[in-house]
């Protein structure tokens, strides 16, 4: 009964453990889903920006308004290039978060497993031990019968 016990305290825990690994999975995920969204918007940014160059360039823009939309455009450049290192740093947490929770299910389902086996070997000797008495309490009156 002890290793039993055992195996539902370790059970308790890995559920608990599952239950923060999903947390952590879903905040990364949702860290993700942010850094991706920013990504886009600087990406939509950067093209509206680009269509509004091209128009004031149609109408005409002295050397220092294109020098200025330049300048501008580099930095958002630089601040693309920077929210793309976010979303890489942003998956692979949420690869590492997932391999975590992969982990705890597997353990879990190795707990339950174990757990499974205990019980049907004690179901199996409880049989056995019924049969026995079984089988005695018909040797006895078959004794009876023919003593």
């Amino acid at each position: 009964m002890a290793s039993s016990s055992v195996l539902h305290t370790l059970i308790e825990l890995v559920e608990k453990e599952l239950e923060q690994a999903g947390q952590n999975l879903a905040l990364a995920n949702r860290a993700l889903m942010d850094a991706e969204e920013k990504g886009n918007m600087l990406r939509d940014y950067r093209q509206d920006y680009l269509s509004n160059l091209t128009k004031q360039m149609e109408r005409g823009l002295t050397l220092e308004v294109h020098q200025n939309y330049q300048n501008f455009l580099n930095k958002l450049e630089q601040a693309i290039r920077g929210q793309e290192e976010v979303i890489l740093s942003a998956r692979y947490q949420v690869e590492k978060e997932r391999a975590v929770w992969q982990e705890a299910q597997r353990k879990k389902l190795s707990y339950e497993v174990l757990v499974k086996q205990k019980q049907k070997k004690e179901h199996l000797s409880a049989l056995k031990k019924d049969q026995k008495l079984m089988d005695e309490y018909a040797m006895r009156i078959k004794r009876k019968k023919h003593g």
